[in-house]
């Protein structure tokens, strides 16, 4: 069985719902790390395919601007970035711009899958982004970076697409490593692709779906083995590094 480690960044401006999606997506009883000092939430999860053995290590990003220096440490080796806004709140959308920069730049560039997710559509009432302002505006962002995007609409409160997004993530990872004897998720209608969206828009409307693609840039899974093992020593060395720092913010915060 082949085994993949695949870090996550979930990441948007604060009081949009990552950290509940994370929970309902880890279910009851799930342990994380807490690093409040620094502004980071770590959790894992093992998803089990008849041929892969996936562990998603998914980094909660805290969102106030406060963070923003030592927060950009936490995308050093994410293979994906899933970026959440409030569909009640207009801002936490344009905002994403910044945050989809931050990310790339943390990253090095070396994010392969970005999923844009809409959050809270249980408060039907409250909405003030429909999902075509939602899908124009990712439309822009890939005019302006390049990047490719999918988009998902969930709700925290109830569940509603969260588990089916991460699946599809998976999904598309695998596919990115040149994963090639894979089935798509049984559920993938709740997931749009930008590049299908962008050829749809002068039709009349109707359902979007997935289309699969290939991802240009593929690697071997020895080829990502073998960065993995170097990710690992990033890390290592960044857990050092955010210890000091924790140990110095405590050091301040005591002499206060």
């Amino acid at each position: 069985m082949r085994k993949w480690n695949f870090k996550i960044v979930l990441a948007g401006p604060g009081a949009v719902g990552k950290t509940s999606i994370r929970e309902r997506y880890m279910g009851k009883g799930f342990e994380s790390s807490y690093l409040k000092t620094i502004g980071a939430d770590f959790a894992s999860k093992k998803i089990k395919t008849e041929n892969d053995l996936i562990t998603f290590q998914i980094w909660d990003l805290a969102g106030q601007d406060s963070y923003q220096v030592v927060r950009s440490t936490f995308y050093k080796g994410a293979i994906a970035g899933i970026l959440v806004f409030d569909c009640q709140d207009p801002t936490t959308m344009t905002n994403l711009k910044n945050w989809l920069d931050e990310a790339i730049k943390g990253s090095n560039n070396s994010i392969l899958v970005y999923i844009v997710i809409a959050n809270k559509i249980d408060l039907e009432e409250e909405r003030r982004v429909s999902q075509e302002m939602a899908l124009e505006f990712c439309n822009r962002m890939k005019t302006e970076t390049g990047i490719r995007f999918y988009y998902s609409e969930t709700s925290a409160l109830t569940g509603e697409n969260i588990e089916d997004t991460f699946d599809f993530l998976a999904y598309k990872l695998l596919e990115a490593n040149n994963i090639k004897d894979i089935a798509p998720p049984a559920k993938t209608d709740g997931i749009i692709d930008l590049d299908d969206y962008e050829e749809k828009t002068s039709e009349a409307p109707r359902r979007l779906v997935i289309t699969e693609t290939k991802s240009a840039e593929s690697v071997s899974p020895e080829e990502f083995n073998i960065l993995q093992d170097r990710v690992q020593v990033i890390e290592d060395r960044l857990n050092t590094i955010q210890a000091i720092i924790k140990k110095i913010v405590e050091k301040i915060q005591e002499e206060e």
